[in-house]
């Protein structure tokens, strides 16, 4: 070929994207050939007694594919088929793992950017609405996670950090609080699409972030804190441990920093250890640039995933979020929670023997 290499790159990436999505769709269609006919008893106690063909579309990392499966009916009640559940796929069409890649890059960048990294970087097509949709479900199990796994006391004489800071978050009118909205609604507006140079205040809604962690004590003079005068690298430099990071642009600036201090007081209850409060104030981060306004469950989602994320919990948060998701979508929905299995069972690994 006498094409450059920039675009044989780009027909390769292509071609293996669309080679991918039909490998997805063999398997799709494998699992709906091996469908097995099943009793379906939904957790109303109505059996489903009517089936019929059903297929459903799927928006996967690699593109669109269809799963042709059974829906079983009764008068009076929903649909249920148990073919989704036993390939654990979303109650949307996107599936979990669109969802996580949205839900990453929302802790990163904007909404706007998002859509465009995703159509970039995989062969899934997820409009804004559908982005910021899949954000929010993405952050529903953030307060369950974490009561599910309180923190003990700790056995340490490091410091114990609480860092406290606010951030004006630009808001949709309908979102800001009253007093904020009055006032917004006074102001003279110069374009409807977006926020202009000068009109953010009151227009923002503020956003409270705390931070708990406890660090190693790292004693310096101050020559050191200065100019920088000890031969210390910065490798050496303690980082901080067993950090927990909340942000609510919902919930009041109060309630986080009393969960703060609760959180601060379940790992010292005794309080042995030298505490540390930092507070900063108000500073303007990446979600208030491009004249963008956000909905509050939005900005919401956005500052649970980014706590997540700062606080290196969301590989554990995202196999729980799964967990809950299956509950939700198909368990809660079968009678005893118990979903059929409509597939045939796997067939046990062969071992090699020498």
């Amino acid at each position: 070929m006498n094409a450059p290499l920039h675009e044989i790159e780009r027909m390769m990436r292509a071609q293996s994207r669309e080679l991918m999505r039909s490998m997805m769709q063999a398997h799709f269609d494998q699992r709906a050939a091996q469908e097995r006919p099943v009793a379906v008893r939904g957790a109303d106690g109505i059996e489903r007694a009517q089936a019929r063909h059903s297929p459903r579309t799927v928006m996967t990392e690699f593109g669109e594919v269809v799963l042709e499966r059974t829906l079983y009916q009764a008068p009076g009640a929903e649909g249920l088929a148990p073919l989704d559940a036993a390939m654990g796929l979303a109650e949307e069409k996107y599936s979990h793992e669109v969802r996580r890649i949205v839900a990453e890059e929302s802790a990163r960048a904007s909404f706007d950017e998002v859509v465009e990294l995703v159509r970039k970087q995989s062969g899934a097509e997820v409009p804004k609405r559908q982005v910021e949709e899949l954000a929010q479900r993405s952050a529903r199990d953030f307060d369950e996670f974490y009561r599910s796994r309180l923190r003990e006391a700790e056995d340490t004489e490091h410091l114990l950090v609480l860092s406290f800071d606010g951030k004006g978050i630009a808001m949709r009118l309908d979102d800001l609080r009253d007093a904020t909205r009055k006032a917004a609604e006074a102001t003279p507006r110069r374009m409807h699409t977006r926020l202009v140079k000068g009109e953010k205040p009151n227009r923002k809604r503020m956003a409270e972030v705390a931070a708990v962690y406890s660090l190693k004590p790292w004693p310096r003079t101050i020559a050191d804190v200065l100019h920088g005068l000890n031969n210390k690298r910065d490798t050496d430099r303690p980082r901080p441990t067993n950090k927990r990071v909340w942000a609510s642009v919902e919930h009041t600036a109060q309630r986080v920093i009393d969960d703060a201090f609760a959180e601060a007081l379940r790992r010292d209850p005794e309080r042995r250890r030298r505490w540390v409060v930092l507070v900063d104030g108000n500073r303007e981060d990446r979600m208030g640039r491009t004249g963008a306004r956000w909905s509050l469950a939005g900005a919401e989602a956005v500052l649970r995933l980014r706590a997540l994320r700062t606080s290196g919990d969301f590989d554990d948060y995202w196999q729980f979020h799964l967990d809950q998701e299956h509950q939700r979508t198909h368990a809660s929905r079968y009678a005893d929670a118990a979903v059929p299995n409509p597939l045939p069972p796997s067939r046990p690994q062969l071992k090699l023997v020498k």
